[in-house]
């Protein structure tokens, strides 16, 4: 949703390069040849689910354009008329997309099914709209050199446009809707010695301020992106100087973590079951573009390559499906004008094993020890727990040890007191979870008298 300060040249190219897709421990399990868009700089992206099309805007001021595309990068097309085309929106049933056309105060909706244009909203002299997004009914938008949010009303025979909702707001803000709940917004602002951050209730149909926090240069610089997580409850955050992506709860804004990252991050998308995908300013061919994270994970779970040195990800520019079942990227090649559109079948999953160590023999009644590793290590989610049972021939079916808890780096320790003598086989499995395998292994001990 940020715009582009910056205009580059007209010429596109139709060189093409290669995405991998890496799993700790497993060979790359998907590449995907980049598609040439007819566009040099990105403001937003927006994925329509029900006609599996991506729409992309750039500003360009009067060639201002949203290149449209289906989810492979083909049969593309563009909206054009657009003088500094920045946000997007798409209404609730996405029928209906809205563009922000910056230089002629206006924001411009079409129905997504026919792309022809359905109605313009002009909603002030000198207001130049820059960010969209749909809550309560409404459509919001920040506006103004100095910052403010306004909302037009769509809802009825006629537009109903209002100005100067939150004047506090400032300028470049990036406003999200909160997927699991249509009254709640917010906004994003990346001024670079205060990254502000605030939750709005528009239930009422005017913003009500329930949490802001103003974060200094040494917590976050730099604010490029955001994204609600699907359960509403969480705001990831991208931001140029950062540890990594950022996580505040939506009640208050506290911190919830980080993801961990290597470089500087400008772009984050958060799939329906909660996979967060994130991307940095990189132009290293040992350092990746992407990482992917499950909720509350510091580590990766998987991590991508754009092309090495020569290619990298464009602000804002990382999308998921609506399903979950594609992620969609932007790039941009050094030394060349054009942007690149990259489209792969996200599959998060990550193989695990398990590996038991255990002393061959051990005397009864005496306590003995089993040490194990679940591993990758990384990107196992803090708390997770192996499940222990012991076979002899009392219990040949088993008897339940309970639980042990993992350590971060994969090991875990299980300690037991055989009271009969003979063979003790000590079972333990991995439960596994959305982006984690199930796993299990065994095994055996010898009991002796002494």
């Amino acid at each position: 949703m940020r715009i582009l300060r910056r205009a580059l040249g007209t010429t596109l190219t139709a060189a093409l390069g290669s995405l991998l897709l890496t799993v700790p421990g497993a060979t790359p399990a998907f590449a995907a040849d980049p598609v040439p868009l007819p566009m040099y700089s990105l403001a937003d992206m927006k994925v329509d689910g029900s006609n599996q099309r991506v729409f992309l805007s750039m500003p360009a001021g009067a060639d201002g354009r949203v290149v449209v595309t289906d989810y492979d990068g083909g049969n593309s097309t563009w909206l054009d008329g657009l003088p500094g085309a920045g946000g997007l929106a798409l209404s609730p049933d996405s029928r209906t997309l809205y563009v922000a056309a910056r230089d002629i105060d206006t924001i411009v909706a079409y129905d997504t099914t026919t792309l022809t244009e359905t109605a313009r909203y002009f909603v002030g002299e000198d207001t130049a709209p820059w960010s969209l997004a749909f809550a309560g009914g409404k459509l919001w938008f920040g506006y103004g050199s100095g910052g403010d949010l306004g909302s037009v009303d769509v809802s009825g025979a006629e537009p109903v446009i209002a100005l100067g909702l939150d004047g506090s707001l400032d300028w470049g803000a990036d406003l999200v809707a909160s997927p699991a709940d249509p009254d709640v917004l917010v906004a994003g602002t990346g001024n670079p010695n205060a990254n502000t951050l605030t939750v709005y209730d528009v239930s009422s149909g005017s913003p009500e301020m329930a949490a802001r926090r103003v974060l200094s240069g040494t917590q976050m610089n730099g604010l490029r992106d955001l994204a609600v997580t699907p359960d509403g409850r969480s705001i990831v955050v991208a931001a140029l100087i950062s540890t990594g992506y950022q996580v505040f709860r939506v009640d208050d804004l506290s911190d919830q973590g980080t993801h961990a990252s290597s470089s500087s991050p400008l772009a984050v998308a958060v799939a329906p079951d909660g996979t967060v995908a994130g991307g940095t300013s990189n132009n290293s061919a040992d350092v990746p573009d992407l990482s992917f994270y499950a909720p509350g994970v510091p580590a990766p779970l998987t991590t991508v390559e754009l092309g090495g040195a020569t290619e990298s990800l464009v602000e804002e520019g990382l999308a998921w499906a609506p399903d979950g079942s594609r992620v969609f990227a932007v790039t941009r090649q050094t030394g060349v004008m054009g942007l690149r559109f990259h489209a792969w079948q996200a599959d998060t999953t990550v193989q695990t094993a398990l590996a038991l160590d255990a002393p061959p023999t051990s005397r009864v009644r005496r306590e003995l020890t089993v040490t194990g590793t679940l591993t990758p290590a990384a990107g196992l989610a803090p708390g997770t727990t192996v499940a222990v049972r012991r076979y002899d021939a009392a219990a040949p079916e088993g008897t339940s040890l309970g639980t042990v808890p993992v350590s971060a780096d994969g090991t875990f320790t299980v300690t037991d007191t055989p009271r009969r003598t003979g063979q003790v086989r000590y079972g333990v499995t991995y439960a596994g979870d959305a982006w984690h395998t199930a796993a299990s292994a065994e095994v055996t001990v010898e009991i002796t008298r002494r």
